[in-house]
């Protein structure tokens, strides 16, 4: 799972890479406001991206202390 949202992270951050210099050319405002809309929507979903891998980390770790909790108790086969 971790690495899914590290490939999304990926893919947004290249294509908002991409966005930024295939628009970088043009002088044209509109071009200009995409860019800036575009570079503000791939925070908001890195953001979205480092939360939910924050949950992600702490719920493994979760599990993980169940699963040998339940292994000390010889309940886990």
């Amino acid at each position: 799972m971790k690495s899914k949202i590290t490939l999304s992270a990926t893919i947004l951050s290249a294509f908002a890479f991409f966005a930024f210099f295939s628009l970088s050319a043009c002088t044209d405002e509109a071009a200009e406001a995409e860019m800036n809309r575009l570079a503000a929507e791939n925070a908001v979903l890195q953001g979205q991206v480092d939360s939910l891998q924050k949950n992600l980390d702490s719920l493994t770790a979760y599990g993980d202390s169940v699963k040998k909790s339940l292994e000390k108790l010889d309940m886990h086969p």
